[in-house]
């Protein structure tokens, strides 16, 4: 029995869910992960490097000049789509003599393996509301839900989205790799040069930096008013062009994925600011686990899976609140206890917890004999 992931981002830590669940179910079952199309100058990237973990996933990537980015749009689909089916199958010519379990999430090209592949088991992981984000998505998730033997969603509004359709599917909200995350609580992981020469305290975000899904005119404005305190935005800048921003905003750009712990080691309070609109409601913010696992005092907008941490991370809507929650966990920021508390109260939710949920379903749903576990 094989588990074959059909991916719609590149296989690395950067890419947040798909690899990390993959990294986990592959303790359970044999795991390929189907990159996208990729240009030579991504391959090359993704090739060198340094692997976060060890790992047993093998990974598929065709490689086309410029993943043909330099056709027009209307003209690319077709032709890219071809190519990587056709290529793809040359590469897994030997799951043929194997069953195979078809794990899909936000691809075109999940349906042609599907009609190709005849899978014994489709299921259809939605991490997102990619219809929210791109209305020309919409079709793609609904044919995606037909061919699907169980569907995976990660926030409650998805769910409900489905059981409108008629159809059941089964909550799997996002998680975290507990012992990575870890480091940022360990004495000898130092803080980065560049974060220690900004003014403490320092309050940050780690993330996508967009107008879309998070709330950047609020984390400016609480900036604004407390000059006292240091705004620290790591991250893409995405369709986001400020022309000022307030003299205690540091914007520090992408940093590598494996030096995150150490980021955050050096954030007083770490937030989440999202929106509330279609795209948040229907997402699980990853960044909620990763700031809990390292130990960060928080403080969060009304996010999908908050309940579960009350008590734990302070919840905030506006400015002034915002500005109220920050000033209550500057004091606990580094407090040993209730540092432990945040790792406690996330530990059920990792990676490997995950894994065992979507294997758990599987086995229910092929009978409890087929598939040999590890």
């Amino acid at each position: 029995m094989e588990l074959l992931h059909v991916g719609h981002v590149p296989f690395r830590p950067e890419s947040g869910t798909p690899y990390h669940l993959s990294v986990a179910l592959a303790k359970h079952i044999e795991v390929t992960y189907i990159n996208p199309p990729l240009s030579f100058a991504q391959w090359m990237r993704l090739r060198y490097q340094p692997p976060l973990q060890k790992d047993s996933v093998r990974v598929i990537s065709t490689v086309l000049p410029g993943a043909l980015r330099f056709l027009p749009r209307r003209w690319r689909r077709k032709p890219l789509q071809a190519l990587m089916l056709s290529l793809s199958l040359c590469r897994l010519r030997d799951v043929h003599r194997k069953r195979v379990i078809l794990w899909v999430s936000n691809s075109e090209l999940a349906l042609w393996l599907h009609q190709r592949l005849r899978p014994t088991l489709t299921c259809y992981h939605r991490l997102d509301d990619f219809g929210a984000m791109d209305p020309s998505l919409e079709s793609l998730e609904h044919e995606l839900e037909q061919i699907a033997d169980l569907i995976f969603v990660v926030s409650p509004t998805l769910q409900e989205q489905h059981r409108l359709r008629g159809r059941d599917a089964i909550l799997l909200p996002n998680a975290v790799n507990l012992e990575f995350f870890a480091k940022s609580v360990d004495q000898a992981t130092p803080v980065p040069s560049d974060l220690r020469a900004i003014p403490a305290p320092r309050i940050g975000f780690i993330g996508w930096i967009t107008p879309r899904w998070i709330d950047i005119e609020l984390l400016l404005e609480v900036a604004s008013r407390r000059p006292d305190w240091s705004l620290v935005l790591i991250g893409p800048k995405v369709s986001w062009h400020p022309n000022h921003i307030p003299r205690n905003c540091y914007l520090l750009g992408v940093r590598p994925y494996r030096q995150l712990p150490a980021y955050l080691k050096g954030l007083d309070v770490c937030l989440v600011p999202f929106k509330d609109n279609a795209i948040t409601q229907g997402a699980s913010p990853l960044k909620l686990y990763e700031y809990l696992a390292a130990g960060r005092a928080v403080v969060s907008t009304n996010v999908p899976g908050l309940d579960e941490f009350e008590g734990i991370v302070w919840r905030a809507g506006d400015v002034e609140s915002f500005i109220v929650a920050i000033e209550d966990a500057l004091p606990l920021a580094h407090d040993a206890v209730a540092q432990r508390r945040r790792v406690e109260a996330v530990s059920p939710h990792s990676w490997d917890a995950r894994a065992q949920t979507v294997m758990a379903y599987i086995r229910n749903a092929l009978g409890s004999a087929s598939i040999s576990v590890s």
